[in-house]
Parts: structure tokens; C-alpha cells; sequence
């Protein structure tokens, strides 16, 4: 027997059979999508949020409508605060923002026309609008909830990665395409609100303020809000 001629077929079976694992081993690695984010400290995040607004300043407050705290919201978000901004001879307005460094299909963007109905507060008007905000308009959405004798209009916008979806479905294909380009894209939802008897010039005045806001943003609370500058939607002014 030449147990050379069997030992270099051996060797070569090895060296093509280690090239095959190591071929799929890399097409597994590159079909993984990569998180583009990284996660931010809950004291990061605060410090991202601006104290002041122009004439307005921030308290903390829990009377936001809120996802209820079950299984399911408790991992919606990495991030979560919930301010109100008052000041002398102005609305008092609510402000919420939820950021993910990583949306995926099990860490969805709450909308607030599935919480407030599952909170009590019928949706009674919701439609697309441009927010104007800085130089551009984002795609958000305008609501009217029912507070009783009182309403409570909602301007609020989601992002995921680089874009604005405005409903669930526009969301998945966003998720589904970033999958695609082998990425895990961050997200946020971001709502101003404020109660009112009347919706004449609310729109305005929440638009008005979240103009106000964007000015008081650094870059990096900005990356949070619009995506991250390298993108096409950096420091909106």
C-alpha cells in the first residue's frame, strides 16, 4: 500500500472539505444583519433631552398614555421618557420619546392609535401630515383622541433606520428591506400632544414646538430623533 499517495488524497479531501465549512461559515456571517447602533445609557438618554424649549420648561411627568406594562411592552423600547413642558401664557404641552438601538419584528414601535383605545381613549380622527420641522417636513401622523369633554390632539412621527413609515405595514417593508441590505436599523417614535376643547391651531402649535425643540438638539439627541447624520435625514435646520 503507498501510504503516501492515500495520505495526500486525505489531505486534500481535508483541505476541500475545511475551504467548504469555511465558505458557508463566512456566507452565514454575512447574511447575519449587523446592528447599526449602539445601545445608550439610560442617564445618556436624559441628558440627550432639552430642559428648556424657548419659553417652555420640562418636568418629568407620568400622566402619559402609556403601552400597558405587560410582557410585550416592557422590551418595545430601550429608551422611554416622558416629559410635560409648561411656561407662563403658553399650552402645556406632553412630550414622549421611545428609542430602540435595534428594531426587529419582536421590538415594534407602539403606535398611539393601538395604546390609547387600549388605555380608553377612543381615536376619533387620524391622518397623515407633513410635520415642518427645521428646513423639511417629516411624515407623521395627526390624531384626535377622546378625553371626555376634552381632546387631546397628537402629532407624533415613528422612524425606523433613515425612513418614516407612517403605518404598520410601511414599518415591516422598512424592517424587511434594511434585513435585505444586511443591517439592524434603529428606531424611535417621537409624540408631542397637547388637551385642548378645540383642535383649531393645535397642529400648528405642536409643529411650532417641535421646531422649537430641534433647535435646542446637539447632533447626537438630533441622530436620536431624524437618524444618524451620515444619513440623509441629519441635523434638520
Amino acid at each position: 500500500m503507498n501510504l503516501k499517495v492515500k495520505n495526500s488524497k486525505i489531505d486534500r479531501r481535508a483541505l476541500l472539505l475545511g475551504a467548504g465549512f469555511a465558505l458557508c461559515g463566512g456566507a452565514s456571517y454575512v447574511a447575519k444583519p449587523r446592528q447599526t447602533c449602539s445601545r445608550i445609557s439610560e442617564d445618556a438618554f436624559q441628558a440627550l433631552l432639552p430642559p428648556k424649549v424657548d419659553g417652555w420648561t420640562a418636568r418629568i411627568s407620568s400622566d402619559l398614555i402609556l403601552p400597558s406594562a405587560d410582557a410585550l411592552s416592557d422590551k418595545l423600547y430601550e429608551n422611554l421618557k416622558t416629559y410635560t413642558y409648561e411656561g407662563p401664557g403658553l399650552p402645556t404641552i406632553m412630550f414622549l420619546i421611545a428609542y430602540s438601538s435595534v428594531q426587529q419584528n419582536d421590538v415594534q414601535v407602539h403606535r398611539p392609535e393601538v395604546c390609547y383605545p387600549m388605555a380608553g381613549y377612543p381615536i376619533l380622527k387620524n391622518q397623515p401630515v407633513e410635520a415642518y420641522i427645521g428646513n423639511r417636513g417629516i411624515p407623521a401622523r395627526y390624531l384626535t383622541a377622546d378625553r371626555g369633554a376634552l381632546r387631546e390632539l397628537i402629532l407624533y412621527w415613528t422612524r425606523v433606520g433613515h425612513s418614516y413609515p407612517l403605518n404598520w405595514t410601511q414599518q415591516r417593508i422598512e424592517m424587511a428591506r434594511a434585513g435585505l441590505s444586511g443591517t439592524l436599523p434603529d428606531g424611535a417614535l417621537v409624540r408631542f400632544s397637547l388637551i385642548s376643547d378645540s383642535d383649531t391651531g393645535a397642529l400648528e402649535m405642536l409643529s411650532q414646538f417641535a421646531s422649537q425643540m430641534n433647535n435646542a438638539l446637539s447632533q447626537k439627541a438630533s441622530d436620536v430623533f431624524y437618524g444618524a447624520k451620515s444619513g440623509p435625514n441629519s441635523r434638520l435646520g
